[in-house]
């Protein structure tokens, strides 16, 4: 590292000709370089000063040209001699190692900048579930704690604080309490944590950011008010904080200068208030007035621009700008953030409406209690909880419940803002690279599978109508989940379009999903109360399902809309279809890939489920007559069971012509006649027909340039164990997706498949595989499944 004296005989061998110039500057640098002041933004704003006070080129001396340094390119030009101190006093350069031998030019890289997390981090405590939450991207709610300790009295103020905890996970985000305990900034609360802040039994300091070093250095219990609440929000990472109101202008600050920290706070620290407005004890007009001159954004949160002051829904004031709808407020936080901008922004929610009535009563209670304010004296941070402690007492508690539910209303859509973002910060999260092929898209079911199996008792017969000792267990499961899971894992770019609920086992997928790298941004979560599909199943001792259940209301939520925005999106080269979904669902999906050309594989799932995709080609036909409904769906990937229900029903719906190709065809002896005769069938709607026989392999039908049709028995492989059938025939058909989007030119210009026979055989043997990969795992889809299996065999 360059010493002192290299740098100042730097300086003033540049600066030579202006001796008293250059004595000046070596003087006023001592004091700098003593210190060891490294690329900082100070050091840079100073020697840029001491340089601008240098004379210009010209004249008797040619002084310091600005050519030498470029600050905004952050290099030298044309001065490698003094390469060798630029470091110092350069930001965001530093040399590469900490000596460099004689005579060799030191090499400088950018430095990371640091940012305020480095220096904050030690005093930050996380509740495990708001780390989590945290660290998957999850939408979190940031709740104060002020009032627990000041606004409200025992024991309401711990009810109303579990109660908005609820209100916010229920609608579909992480609540994290702040508060200031032990020397650490708790974010999130556990329930004794809540008890001791509320119970009274020891000291509580209202924290504001003036007061939050000293709470901590002290070890003092600390409720945060909105500005500390926002201040550790941002040191968490937390965007959205729900509140009942905001400081302001308080009646009179002209002459007492009294105006709250939260103003102040809005105007440095990004994160969204969801409050009711400022209170009505303040003065409302200097209060809009200052936040505008802090450059705060105020929103009006409904359907009109009206400012509301807690109780009181409208002010008599106006908002700049109103939102009725959490994901417009999401965009506008989203933007905010991504512009850099360093102030909050107020998101301004009125009363709810059954609680207006109290209002005028509650108005003048607080008249009153203003006259013994000041009659009392009492001023600064003590005024806010004696104004709401007073007014509760006038109004014999009514202010009391509309305050209870005045902060339970902006919990709720503070929750629903959250959740929005979090969606939008997911998607951004995502790399916008520019794909150098066309992905493959699974478009069906993501659900929680919950899993029983009986226990071996030495019997071969279950009698039904009673219980069996056994195991249970839940898996992330559905069928459109699985293919896409086990295609991503064995090395297709791949999205999935799914719905989910905003609960539990929503999130826990799609963490999981984002744990593997799977791309989450075109899941859909519908609006309303709609929970994640689930799906119990019960096994046989032996591992053979015996029977499920499924509730798949949530995939009847997925509409056209969400499927062509897809398709606009990723135009996609393979799509593979679940029948999980909606008809209606499935004949936007086979229009979509109409358009654009994309070869479409459809697992029929179930029985009951298979025939939807038949009744979705008459929709397709009945609305264009001239459509060639066989030429729609390329790739079917039925079992046994759902090959001849479809065969069936395609015949009674007149889909096929019910002509025999039996006489032109060959097939293989070890294949059962009924089978075959069920593949002829569908051969003319479906071009490609993969039957997946269990033990006994796969049955597959495909074109050909020959005249004579060919159906192939493609002979099993033996799992060592089995630990889990259940995800077996998804992770094959995910293995087959896998491999027709490695062929990207799957379809002719005129939507014809371009196999051959022996690719597809090929296919099935690598795709069988896989499928006995997951069959010894315990999950439905092996986390084991890699391109290598399919391609290095």
């Amino acid at each position: 590292m360059p010493t002192k004296q290299t740098i100042l005989g730097g300086l003033e061998d540049i600066l030579r000709h202006n001796s008293g110039t250059a004595a000046r500057i070596s003087r006023r640098l001592k004091s700098l370089v003593d210190g060891v002041v490294r690329c900082t933004k100070l050091t840079m704003l100073m020697f840029h000063s001491l340089l601008s006070r240098c004379p210009s080129s010209g004249g008797t001396g040619s002084g310091i040209s600005s050519d030498w340094y470029n600050p905004f390119q952050k290099k030298l030009c044309g001065f490698p001699k003094w390469s060798c101190f630029m470091p110092l006093i350069t930001p965001g350069l530093i040399p590469t190692k900490s000596t460099s031998k004689p005579g060799r030019r030191t090499k400088l890289r950018y430095c990371r900048k640091l940012t305020t997390k480095q220096y904050h981090q030690p005093f930050l405590h996380f509740a495990p579930r708001v780390r989590e939450a945290l660290s998957n991207g999850e939408p979190v709610v940031a709740l104060e704690s002020t009032i627990i300790s000041h606004g409200m009295p025992y024991p309401q103020n711990i009810q109303t604080a579990r109660q908005v905890e609820q209100v916010v996970a229920a609608h579909g985000s992480t609540p994290a309490t702040i508060a200031l305990i032990d020397g650490k900034i708790h974010i999130g609360l556990s329930d004794s944590e809540l008890l001791r802040l509320g119970e009274g039994k020891e000291p509580v300091v209202k924290t504001s950011r003036r007061d939050m070093a000293m709470v901590l250095s002290q070890g003092i219990l600390g409720a945060t008010t909105v500005s500390g609440t926002m201040l550790a929000a941002h040191m968490a990472g937390i965007q959205v904080f729900a509140t009942g109101g905001i400081g302001g202008v308080h009646r009179g600050a002209e002459s007492t200068m009294d105006i709250s920290a939260d103003l102040t706070e809005l105007g440095r620290t990004p994160v969204a208030v969801v409050c009711a407005g400022a209170k009505s004890i303040l003065d409302l007009p200097k209060t809009l007035e200052y936040l505008e001159t802090l450059g705060v954004p105020v929103v009006a949160y409904g359907d009109s621009n009206d400012f509301p002051a807690f109780f009181i829904p409208k002010s008599g004031l106006k908002a700049p700008w109103s939102l009725n709808q959490p994901d417009q407020v999401a965009k506008l936080i989203s933007s905010s953030m991504s512009l850099g901008l360093q102030n909050g922004l107020v998101i301004a929610v009125p009363i709810p409406s059954e609680h207006v009535n109290a209002s005028s009563k509650i108005e003048q209670a607080i008249e009153v209690a203003l006259r013994e304010l000041r009659d009392y004296g009492i001023y600064g941070k003590e005024a806010t909880p004696f104004l709401l402690k007073r007014v509760a007492e006038i109004t014999g508690g009514a202010s009391l419940a509309a305050n209870i539910e005045l902060v339970k209303n902006n919990a709720q859509i503070a929750s629903q803002i959250a959740r929005s973002l979090a969606d939008i910060n997911s998607s951004c999260k995502i790399e916008k690279q520019t794909r150098t092929s066309r992905p493959l898209l699974v478009v069906g079911c993501v659900a929680m599978d919950i899993i029983s199996q009986i226990q071996a008792n030495g019997s071969s017969q279950l009698e039904m109508g009673t219980s069996y000792p056994g195991t249970a267990s839940t898996s992330i499961g559905g069928v459109g989940h699985n293919i896409a899971c086990a295609a991503h894992l064995l090395g297709a770019d791949t999205a999935l379009l799914a719905t989910l609920g905003n609960d539990v086992y929503g999130k826990s997928i799609k963490a999981d999903m984002q744990s593997l790298g799977m791309d989450t941004q075109f899941l859909q979560y519908p609006k309303g109360n709609a929970h994640t599909a689930m799906c119990k199943m019960i096994y046989e001792p032996k591992g053979e399902l015996l029977i499920a259940v499924a509730d798949m209301q949530i995939n009847s939520m997925l509409n056209s809309q969400h499927i062509d925005d897809t398709f606009d999106k990723l135009n996609p080269s393979v799509v593979g279809l679940d029948a999980n979904i909606e008809t209606q669902a499935i004949a936007a999906v086979l229009k979509a890939a109409k358009r654009f050309n994309s070869c479409v594989v459809f697992e029929p799932t179930s029985m009951p489920k298979s025939t939807k995709v038949l009744t979705a080609l008459i929709m397709i036909k009945q609305e264009k007559p001239d459509t060639d409904v066989g030429n729609l769906v390329h790739i079917l990937t039925p079992n046994v069971l759902e090959l001849k229900k479809l065969a069936q029903l395609a015949l009674e719906l007149g889909l096929v012509s019910g002509k025999s190709e039996s006489k032109a065809a060959k097939y293989s002896a070890t294949l059962n006649r009924g089978i075959v005769e069920s593949i002829l069938t569908l051969h003319s709607l479906f071009p490609v027909i993969i039957v997946k026989l269990g033990k006994e392999g796969a049955a597959v039908i495909s074109p050909s340039t020959e005249n004579t049709v060919e159906i192939r028995h493609i002979q099993p492989h033996k799992p060592r164990m089995v630990k889990n059938t259940n995800g077996a025939g998804d992770s094959m058909v995910g293995a087959l997706l896998a491999q027709f989007y490695k062929h990207q030119y799957l379809l002719t210009a005129n939507g014809h498949l371009t196999l051959a026979p022996r690719d597809v055989d090929t296919m099935v043997d690598r795709a069988q595989r896989a499928a006995i990969k997951s069959i010894e795992s315990s999950h439905a889809v092996s986390k084991h499944l890699s391109s290598e299996l399919l391609y290095n065999i």
